[in-house]
């Protein structure tokens, strides 16, 4: 396949870091001509979110389910605390210290998606930026019903989020 073609994410810096923090928000676009009710359930539903992220246990209900990433990059489980979900526009999570937040905005037949992982050391920048591209491009290729990317071709990305 190669490098990847999408347009990477967006490193803004954060307004809300405590003194002396150098911390950043990586900020990506996707758009889907889908209904905003089919994105969501990538996110929100077990059967969705497993087509291209990973696997939960537990009742979202009760703000807190475990996760099981599974790809050909990882597959580890962590706890995720359920901070605000608001079906079928808005989820906001953290992903073991990691602050994540949805926003979909359905124009037509069209589903705009906002992700935004918040507070991310700059230091890191490099290779968390192409790790949510690609997972970002996984969840695209699971809604076309086409072949998953390859975590191999992301690997030079990394520059780019620099």
């Amino acid at each position: 396949m190669g490098t990847p073609t999408t347009i990477p994410g967006e490193v803004r810096p954060e307004s809300d870091c405590p003194d002396g923090a150098s911390l950043v928000t990586l900020h990506y676009h996707r758009t889907f001509t889908l209904p905003v009710g089919t994105v969501w359930s990538m996110f929100a539903s077990p059967e969705g979110l497993d087509e291209w992220f990973g696997t939960y246990t537990g009742d979202p209900a009760s703000g807190r389910v475990r996760l099981t990433t599974h790809d050909d990059v990882d597959s580890a489980t962590t706890d995720v605390r359920i901070l605000r979900c608001a079906p079928p526009t808005a989820l906001a999570v953290d992903l073991d210290g990691w602050l994540l937040e949805i926003a979909l905005r359905a124009s037509g037949p069209v589903t705009a998606l906002e992700f935004r992982h918040r507070h991310v050391p700059r230091s890191e920048v490099g290779e968390v930026g192409p790790g949510w591209q690609y997972y970002l491009d996984r969840l695209d290729a699971a809604l076309r019903h086409v072949r998953p990317p390859r975590w191999l071709d992301y690997l030079d990305l990394v520059d780019e989020y620099r």
